[in-house]
């Protein structure tokens, strides 16, 4: 009895709170796909185009996946299931041709909603649509984001954008710009949801017919999550820098910038290149992990060092790297190689430094070329080659275990990376006084001077 009076209590608070046992089982059936990229009836789309469209599922938790259906055909046959994302590329279409499509949204209880069939027209460009467009992907509403594009594998200039924001606004024609130019647009959304922000572009075809313009399809879409909350936000990770340690003045060298994103938002690049003050150069937007490669020449003589920062797309700065590259000092002005090389060979027997003793640092794969051990384009030397053969070395430098001659010592290390600091006699010519960190010899003395030349002298008594 006191079991039978519990069970009636607790249904009547729950009945009074409202709760129904039959909730647990309602199910509604996924959102009517609309709003369709290309819109319905459209006349002018160009061969390669995203095809994109609105839906989800009202009921909290359920996912929609979609099937489209599409041809040339009223009651296209089914081209693609399960679709997860609410968009498709159906590859390079006919030139001026009818297409028809719709889509059909699947819950995962089975439940279905067909949306209407759409129908658009192709024109006969068959050159890319835009890039993605990079922007926030999560947005807060009633809020202004701002998104880039530009053309792609296009020469054309005066090129005009349009986005489409999903929501059923467009940005209208934007322009011109250069083919090499991003274009930048704002929008706001005004309720929370998902939406799908594309672009297309436009150019006149030459100048017979300035009315003329070719159109290009539309691009692979952005999906924007909009929520009436502030969306968090981590900075990326520092970058990691590759490129060379030395040059010449005035030759390109590309550089590889890479950083990753928490949030797998898109990046931009800040690079100061260590030569013009705290002027910085901004690169992007980059996919976060992907790689950014830029080139830079440097007009003057020195060492430089390369800053870079990653910044996402909601302004916010990852931690810093740093790079340095050599320039080293010019030949002669004279242009009098052969006599430049002279001086550098007695300026390195003595251990002279020309114009004072400044060292730098150059990091790379050593080579020999069967007359000159080099890192890249820099020449380094140890004293003249009769000495190089003939003493023995003051330390292991090639680390096998043996002191051997110095010649055999550097052998040893041909192949692999080498850090040597010396002084630069002239451009690409290096006097070597440590090797991996080690003494070879002092600046401004002989090279015989050293505890090379004693090992040389004693070598028979050595063990």
């Amino acid at each position: 009895m006191i079991k039978k009076i519990i069970i009636g209590v607790v249904i009547v608070l729950l009945v009074g709170s409202g709760f129904s046992l039959a909730d647990e089982s309602i199910n509604n059936p996924p959102n009517m796909p609309n709003n369709p990229h290309p819109e319905d009836g459209a006349i002018d789309i160009g061969l390669k185009t995203h095809l994109s469209w609105c839906g989800g599922d009202s009921d909290p938790g359920d996912k929609a996946v979609y099937d489209l259906y599409f041809g040339i055909e009223t009651n296209p046959g089914l081209v693609a299931s399960d679709l997860e994302k609410p968009n498709y590329c159906p590859g390079v279409l006919e030139n001026t041709t009818q297409y028809f499509w719709k889509v059909v949204a699947k819950d995962e209880q089975g439940l279905t909603t067909e949306g209407p069939e759409w129908t658009f027209t192709t024109n006969d460009c068959d050159c890319d649509p835009p890039e993605k467009p990079s922007g926030p992907v999560r947005a807060r509403n009633r809020t202004r984001y701002e998104y880039t594009t530009k053309i792609k594998n296009q020469n054309q200039d005066g090129l005009y954008y349009n986005f489409s924001w999903g929501d059923g606004n467009c940005s209208g024609w934007l322009g011109p710009y250069n083919h090499n130019e991003r274009v930048r647009a704002e929008h706001q959304w005004e309720e929370p949801g998902e939406y799908q922000v594309q672009a297309r572009s436009r150019f006149q075809n030459g100048t017979i017919n300035i009315n003329e313009w070719i159109t290009t399809g539309w691009s692979e879409p952005l999906l924007v999550i909009v929520t009436s909350e502030e969306p968090t936000n981590e900075a990326p990770n520092a970058p990691e820098i590759s490129g060379p340690t030395s040059g010449k003045t005035g030759v390109e060298y590309d550089y590889t910038f890479v950083s990753t994103d928490p949030d797998g938002d898109d990046l931009y690049y800040v690079v100061s290149w260590g030569c013009c003050g705290t002027e910085t150069h901004t690169y992007g937007p980059y996919s976060s992990g992907e790689e950014a490669i830029v080139n830079h020449s440097w007009q003057e003589l020195g060492t430089f060092t390369i800053t870079v920062i990653a910044k996402d797309v909601y302004e916010l700065e990852g931690p810093e790297s740093t790079f340095t590259i050599i320039i080293p000092r010019s030949r002669d002005s004279s242009g009098n190689q052969f006599m430049q090389r002279i001086r550098n060979m007695v300026c390195d027997m003595l251990g002279i430094c020309q114009g004072g003793c400044e060292l730098v640092e150059v990091t790379g794969i050593l080579t020999y070329d069967e007359t000159n051990f080099l890192i890249g384009s820099v020449e380094l030397h140890f004293g003249p080659n009769w000495y190089i053969i003939a003493a023995i070395a003051s330390e292991d430098y090639d680390g096998d275990g043996v002191i051997e001659l110095v010649y055999d010592e550097l052998m040893g290390l041909v192949g692999s990376e080498v850090t040597v600091e010396g002084h630069m006699q002239s451009e690409d010519w290096m006097s070597v006084f440590t090797i991996n960190g080690l003494l070879y010899r002092e600046p401004g003395q002989p090279v015989w001077a050293w505890e090379h030349h004693w090992r040389w002298r004693n070598r028979n008594n050595q063990p």
